[in-house]
């Protein structure tokens, strides 16, 4: 992997140059560009805050402004998702590239985590400043824990990256892969603490499963890394609060272990992948 790392950072320019080009292919065609990255959680938000707040009543004081405590959660989603989905058909889609010209492919994947990374800083920029003007009546005061986001970004980088380099292979080599990882992914944000949060889980949990089941099932649904990711991003922006340090291990170790596991995936089906084609 070092290797590989080292080969990557020498063709440093070439994966500027594929990130360039997805932000550019992602807003082809388009009248207003890149704003439909940030229109679309947005959207989404309303449509969500209609639902469980207008219609069903839900959406806990604990949670206000509940509009952007669904945005914070949808926007650092779509980063994920949307690189997730790119991935799948990313291989295929380069064909003739990848005939034609020798360099280290990993850098394809990569490009779609980077590029999607940028219009993830742009929605989140947004964020940070709707909650400087529509403030949180739960926030500590204390404004100096808003840096624990940029930990929280690498994590969610090393996460989105190891994912997307196991699913540009097996999305190449397994085309219906597409339509099942779709389904995946909307389930994945539901049982991810989107429209609640994950006091939510550990009240129902403890309430009704007996000890000590139910907390092995809340430690299971917090080993999801974006349970974890949303929750940070909430604590430090809209609360002003830290991140619990065992957070900080376990998304520690998670990133590593999914990066790792999805590079070796990589390397493992990259000269196969390449035949397929």
């Amino acid at each position: 992997m070092i290797s590989s790392l080292t080969n990557i950072v020498a063709r440093r320019d070439l994966l500027k140059e594929l990130v360039v080009s997805e932000l550019r292919r992602s807003t082809a065609g388009s009248k207003l560009g890149w704003l439909w990255w940030f229109f679309d959680p947005v959207l989404m938000m309303l449509v969500y805050w209609g639902i469980v707040a207008g219609l069903f009543g839900r959406g806990s004081e604990a949670y206000a402004p509940y509009p952007l405590f669904l945005f914070c959660a949808l926007v650092t989603w779509k980063h994920f998702a949307t690189a997730v989905s790119r991935a799948l058909t990313l291989l295929r889609g380069n064909e003739r590239l990848i005939k034609s010209v020798a360099f280290p492919t990993v850098v394809l994947p990569l490009s779609v985590v980077f590029s999607g990374f940028v219009y993830f800083l742009a929605g989140f920029a947004m964020l940070l400043v709707a909650v400087l003007i529509w403030p949180s009546p739960n926030h500590s005061g204390s404004y100096g824990w808003v840096l624990q986001i940029f930990p929280l970004m690498v994590f969610q980088l090393a996460i989105t990256a190891g994912v997307c380099m196991a699913m540009s292979c097996y999305g190449a080599l397994l085309q219906d892969l597409r339509l099942f990882v779709t389904h995946v992914l909307r389930v994945g944000f539901y049982l991810s603490p989107g429209l609640y949060g994950i006091d939510v889980i550990e009240r129902k949990l403890s309430t009704s499963v007996e000890a000590p089941w139910g907390d092995a099932l809340y430690a299971a649904y917090m080993a999801n890394p974006f349970a974890l990711l949303i929750s940070g991003y909430r604590n430090a922006v809209m609360f002003g609060a830290p991140v619990p340090w065992e957070w900080w291990l376990a998304l520690a170790a998670e990133s590593l272990l999914v990066l790792w596991g999805g590079y070796c995936i990589y390397q493992h089906h990259d000269r196969r992948v390449i035949k397929f084609l």
